[in-house]
């Protein structure tokens, strides 16, 4: 199992998008995603602010910034 992080934000449509789409994967191996609200902390807010939504890996802290094009590899590594 792997966990990732989904930096999001309230009120947004593509967040929502990328949520969906994490869900749709046909993983052999179930991972968990934890959902991270980057309002809640203003450094996150600061560096990420134009770019959510991103999936990041708590492996190696390798992100995917939206549109997630290689979402399935991400996953899977």
């Amino acid at each position: 199992m792997s966990d990732f992080y989904l930096l999001s934000k309230p009120n947004c449509g593509l967040c929502q998008q990328a949520l969906l789409q994490v869900h749709q994967q046909p993983l052999e191996q179930p991972v968990t995603l934890a959902m991270v609200d980057i309002s809640d902390d203003p450094a996150l807010l600061e560096e990420y602010a134009n770019l959510v939504p991103v999936l990041i890996r708590a492996k190696d802290d390798a992100e995917l910034r939206w549109p997630f094009q290689q979402l399935m590899e991400f996953l899977s590594q």
